[in-house]
């Protein structure tokens, strides 16, 4: 503590009492009263800055809140359907197949001694795809030909001593029947050795190849059996959709239908309906329908997935987009602008064309219909319709 301070008992100049020292204590309040009423100025100017400036803008923040409780819209009008427009087209799922098409089994048990077509090669009928060696039928052969000799030799002798009438004609009978037999019993068995040569049952192509040298196959194709090749008959496919039961009455034998593929779905290929079942599908409610396929040029793979496009009579009906519908507890309705206003209509839908569908009864072609509406949107909220953008011409 300074000695100023000692002498003043440690009290700072401010609370020191005296002419010198009031003076001083007059002007610190003052110089502080100065300052808080500029403190206050400035508030209240800002205030009233901020007061005018909502009152002047008033009726400008009143037209925003307005234009933000307005809905802007796309609008559609309801079209007829064309015969030509790919929107009326009904596309359904298919495999394509072989007009022909075959698992081939081996009729008896062997080892695969030569096969000679793979996969990819082309067989006539008749032609040798594999031969298998078949040593059991092979001595089943040597023993049916053994007992066929012998009873051969007994029924020729039987035959002369009856002529002598050395013995009676029951004799000759039962030696007649056991040859029979053995002849019988070695010919099915030389036939069984026919079946070690695997032929092809039809023109066409190998497709699978499931054999290979020294391999054992079963006969049949029941239990642990396999199929040795698989083949197609290949200038001709067939593929088998399934119509559902509302759209049958318009699928007619001959029609010609287009079938797209995945890779190329811009150059479709003609087909033609060649066959129905003649009867809906309890399980499914659908028709199967059988669609040929020509395939001179075998650019088609049998097994590829396509689409069937079968072409639908609209009868003038009107088509909307599938994103113009509102689906509720009444049903499917659209919402229609009408003096500027929502309202909600109940339609009927007809055959559903995937992005279109068909509107039986509701509307008319001067409604304008809402695109894409939301479930929220209700009778008398009021809609302002936007023009979209154009779109840019290419190379602009």
């Amino acid at each position: 503590m300074t000695e100023q301070r000692h002498a003043h008992q440690g009290l700072p100049d401010f609370h020191l009492h005296g002419p010198d020292n009031d003076l001083n204590r007059k002007g610190v309040v003052q110089r502080t009263k100065l300052v808080t009423l500029v403190l206050v100025i400035l508030m209240v100017l800002g205030l009233g800055r901020t007061l005018y400036g909502r009152w002047a803008f008033a009726d400008v923040l009143a037209a925003r809140g307005q234009e933000s409780t307005l809905l802007h819209v796309l609008v559609a009008n309801p079209a007829p359907a064309s015969q030509n427009a790919t929107n009326t087209r009904l596309a359904l799922p298919g495999t394509l197949q072989g007009i022909n098409e075959a698992l081939i089994y081996s009729r008896v048990n062997g080892y695969v001694k030569e096969w000679f077509k793979d996969i990819g090669d082309t067989a006539k009928k008749g032609e040798v795809l594999a031969i298998l060696d078949i040593p059991e039928v092979n001595r089943q052969v040597d023993e049916a030909n053994a007992t066929y000799q012998l009873t051969k030799t007994a029924y020729e002798r039987w035959t002369r001593l009856r002529a002598q009438d050395a013995v009676s004609q029951q004799e000759l009978d039962e030696k007649t029947g056991a040859f029979r037999q053995a002849e019988a019993v070695l010919k099915r068995l030389r036939d069984q050795l026919n079946y070690g040569t695997v032929v092809a049952p039809f023109d066409g192509t190998v497709t699978k190849r499931n054999i290979n040298l020294g391999d054992l196959v079963n006969a049949g194709n029941g239990g642990t059996a396999q199929a040795m090749f698989s083949m197609a008959h290949v200038d001709k496919l067939h593929v088998y959709v399934y119509v559902p039961q509302d759209r049958t009455a318009q699928i007619k034998v001959g029609d010609n239908v287009q079938i797209l593929q995945p890779s190329a779905p811009e150059r479709p290929i003609i087909g033609r309906i060649a066959r129905t079942a003649g009867a809906i599908d309890n399980t499914t409610r659908t028709l199967q329908v059988d669609v040929e396929v020509p395939n001179p040029k075998l650019d088609l793979l049998p097994g590829s997935y396509v689409e069937v496009a079968l072409k639908m009579d609209s009868s003038g009906a009107l088509v909307l987009p599938t994103n113009t519908l509102l689906f509720g507890a009444g049903g499917p309705f659209v919402a229609v602008v009408k003096d500027g206003l929502v309202l909600r209509k109940k339609v009927t839908l007809g055959i559903d064309y995937g992005s279109m569908v068909e509107i039986k009864s509701g509307v008319t072609t001067a409604d304008e219909i809402i695109l894409n509406p939301p479930d929220s949107i209700i009778d008398g909220q009021k809609i302002v319709i936007e023009t979209p953008a154009p779109t840019p011409k290419r190379g602009s």
